[in-house]
């Protein structure tokens, strides 16, 4: 699919580049291409951890060095980052995937209920989060193959603080078409959680997965991705 655009795959709080890989693949059978972004806000040492501004960067550059079409997916927090990026004529569409998708001037905390942090956000005296010991399976993994669920589980990192609070300054899905993809049996963002942001979107589709759709369902999401791409 010599036509066809590559994927720009940006990861969610705590993970990497490393939880696209199954997806990755199913698109490679696919015959479509792929790349994945490292969040500079992602990592295991504290002191060098990136925020929002540094992950946009990152997309934005990740986008650029890509010859010919491009669709960008953003997972989670990834959907903030993908917001805020700069693009230019090559990206054709923007996803997001159980995502953040804030306006400008509202950070993705603004969007929250009041009350408590959700239990798989364990606040460090360091600046970092982390996801507490036994939060990450119910959270994020529950319909995935017990050992995809731990794997995934022990390669999480840590996720700087600095991503909570900033404004974001573009929103960049205002200019681009946007799909939103509303994963139905999401335990760490809820269906009707993600409908406020979907109703931002161009188009809307459902997936019946948890909040890990690229780890739990790889090849009938790389069927879903492919079937939105085609329609840039």
């Amino acid at each position: 699919m010599t036509d066809a655009p590559t994927f720009l795959l940006v990861h969610g709080s705590w993970h990497g580049p490393w939880c696209w890989d199954d997806l990755r693949a199913a698109l490679s059978r696919r015959g479509l291409a792929s790349a994945a972004v490292a969040l500079p806000s992602c990592g295991h040492d504290p002191a060098a951890l990136g925020g929002l501004a540094e992950d946009a960067a990152a997309v934005g550059a990740a986008a650029a060095a890509i010859a010919g079409d491009v669709v960008v997916v953003g997972h989670s927090y990834g959907g903030a980052a993908i917001s805020e990026a700069e693009y230019g004529p090559n990206v054709k569409r923007l996803v997001y995937v159980a995502a953040f998708m804030p306006d400008a001037g509202r950070s993705s905390v603004s969007y929250l209920p009041p009350g408590p942090m959700a239990p798989y956000i364990g606040l460090r005296d360091d600046g970092t989060m982390e996801v507490p010991a036994g939060q990450a399976v119910p959270s994020f993994y529950h319909d995935c193959t017990p050992e995809v669920a731990a794997a995934a589980e022990a390669q999480l990192c840590l996720q700087s603080q600095a991503v909570l609070g900033p404004d974001s300054t573009r929103a960049a899905w205002r200019s681009l078409p946007s799909t939103y993809i509303v994963t139905t049996d999401d335990r760490a963002l809820p269906a009707d959680f993600q409908r406020m942001f979907a109703a931002q979107a161009s188009e809307t589709r459902d997936f019946a997965s948890s909040h890990s759709p690229f780890l739990s369902r790889p090849d009938d999401f790389a069927d879903l991705l492919a079937e939105v791409a085609g329609g840039r």
